[in-house]
Parts: structure tokens; C-alpha cells; sequence
């Protein structure tokens, strides 16, 4: 049976980290500051609307590269019956490798002023990004797969689970979303075919009917503006926008929810595509390129 995301407020950084984090256990936390006017389409378009974007299918496979702008006109504000089908997804990640890319970086110094750090999430004992001798905050700094998120209704993120062994954060301030989790245990039910990154190759569970999925989850919730899903590591999800949606996601490993990580770095994952953006965060963080043991070493 289906179970209701548990929904808290006004809950402790050390509440959060004690009870959810070192638990693996999802949650919604309601409340979060932000000021609505700042996130509406035309306010986000306005902001940051002329520069260039990632445009993405319904994982992550890069579709398209043009103006957030344009992707606001060509599909926000569709009043179409059910959910439209096809409809791509913005995902605007700050720089992840050492690679020339329209990565998100000068977006998020446009967006600065808009948002603040919701009170619970961890800014230190961070295992990545390092957080060893100061604070990270996602609104200043990079994150692993940090990226403003922009989906029209009907736009989603197919059932996947975070890489390596990171936990995910999305906050949502415009619209909202429906969020499908599955425990870990059911991983091996829930695989189509063995890929070589640790996002997995899982079947789509919405393929036949956006609107239902065709295998009943662990966990469903509505995210609304004003609220944060905390999805912790090895749980699989699929995320569909059932309005048009702004919101902002981030990924961290904190220490005290570190065990999973500690044995994906024991089992060599320089197989996995995504490795290399751990190498990325490390290296920028004053470490050059580190072997798997070499991060083990830092962080066991």
C-alpha cells in the first residue's frame, strides 16, 4: 500500500539530519522561506529569461540548447486537457566537469537574490561537496547536479535514482509536482537492463498513462511552492510536473548518511559515467583527480 510523504515544519537542521538523513528516510519539509513574486514565469524571465539553457527529454538526455525565454513561450501556459505528451524539461546544472558547456553558473548569480538556504538543510559534515573548513550553501555555492529546474505541466523525470549514493533536495517555488518513490529494496524489481552509471536502467512506470503509474510506489506526495523533498540515496523516483513548475534541486553526501557511498567507493566505480563529476568536486575543492581509494581515504 501506498503511503502519504510525511509532510514537518519548522524542523532543526540537527532534527533533520538525525531523524531523515541518518534514517535514509524521505520527507517534505513545508515552510521554507521564499518570496512567491520572485519565482513567477515572468519574474524568472525577466531575471535570467535571455540566457542560454539546457533542455533536456524526460531523463537526462540533452534535447536542445536555447534561451530560457523561449522555452517559457513555446511551452508554459498550455490549457490542454490531461497532460501533454513529450513536453521537455529545463534542467540548468552548475558546472559538473572541466568542460566547455552552457552550464547554469551565471543563472544562479542572477537568482542569489531570490532564495536562502531552507533552515534544516546541512552546511557542514558534508563528505561532497567538501565541506572540511567552511559552510556550503547552495545558493552561493556549487552541488553535485545543483540545477534550477523549469517544466512545463506534463514535463517529468522518468524513474531513475540519484548517483552516487547522494542525497537530493529539490525546493519548489512556483507550481508543483508529484513525486513517486520506491525503497531501495526493490531496486532489482523495478530494473529493466544494467547501464553503466549509476543512475540505473529502470522501467518507466508512467510509460503507458501520465497520469497513474503502472507499478503502485513506496511513497507519493504533491510538492507546492514553499515546500523542499528531501529524497534520500538508492531511493528510485519519478517526478512528473502537474502544473507549470520552477523549482531548484541539489545533491549532497552528508557524513552520518554515508555508508552506501563509502561501499560504492570500495567497489570501484570508475565504470560509472557520473564518477567523474565526484572527481570533479573533489579536485575543486584542491584535491587533484583522486582515485576511488584516494577519495575513500578522505572520507573512511
Amino acid at each position: 500500500m501506498t503511503m502519504e510523504l510525511e509532510v514537518v515544519r519548522d524542523i532543526s537542521e540537527q532534527e533533520f539530519v538525525d531523524e531523515y538523513v541518518a534514517k535514509n528516510k524521505p520527507v517534505v519539509v513545508d515552510g521554507i522561506p521564499f518570496e512567491p513574486s520572485n519565482w513567477t514565469p515572468e519574474a524568472v524571465k525577466k531575471n535570467i529569461g535571455d540566457l542560454t539553457t539546457q533542455i533536456y527529454g524526460s531523463l537526462f538526455d540533452l534535447e536542445n540548447i536555447a534561451s530560457l525565454e523561449e522555452y517559457f513561450d513555446d511551452y508554459f501556459g498550455n490549457t490542454e486537457a490531461g497532460y501533454p505528451e513529450d513536453v521537455p524539461y529545463v534542467r540548468w546544472y552548475n558546472q559538473l566537469k572541466d568542460v566547455d558547456f552552457v552550464w547554469g553558473d551565471e543563472a544562479f548569480e542572477g537568482l542569489q537574490s531570490s532564495w536562502t538556504k531552507p533552515d534544516c538543510m546541512p552546511s557542514s559534515d558534508l563528505l561532497v561537496p567538501v565541506s572540511s573548513s567552511e559552510s556550503k550553501d547552495p545558493v552561493t555555492d556549487n552541488f553535485p547536479y545543483r540545477g534550477i529546474l523549469v517544466s512545463a505541466r506534463g514535463a517529468r523525470t522518468r524513474m531513475h535514482r540519484d548517483p552516487f549514493c547522494s542525497d537530493a533536495i529539490v525546493a519548489q517555488f512556483h507550481g508543483a509536482k508529484e513525486a513517486l518513490l520506491y525503497h531501495p529494496d526493490r531496486t532489482e524489481e523495478l530494473t529493466l537492463k544494467a547501464e553503466d552509471s549509476s543512475f540505473g536502467g529502470f522501467i518507466d512506470v508512467r510509460e503507458d498513462d501520465l497520469s497513474k503509474a503502472s507499478v503502485e510506489p513506496t511513497y507519493s506526495g504533491v510538492i507546492r511552492p514553499g515546500q523542499m523533498i528531501y529524497i534520500p540515496h538508492g531511493w528510485l523516483h519519478d517526478v512528473i510536473s502537474i502544473e507549470d513548475s520552477i523549482s531548484i534541486t541539489w545533491n549532497f553526501v552528508h557524513k552520518h548518511g554515508s555508508k552506501e557511498f563509502v561501499e560504492y567507493l570500495k567497489n570501484d566505480p570508475t565504470s560509472d559515467s557520473e564518477f567523474e563529476v565526484l572527481q570533479y568536486f573533489y579536485e575543486t575543492a584542491g584535491h587533484p583527480k583522486l582515485s576511488p581509494d584516494q577519495i575513500l581515504s578522505l572520507v573512511a
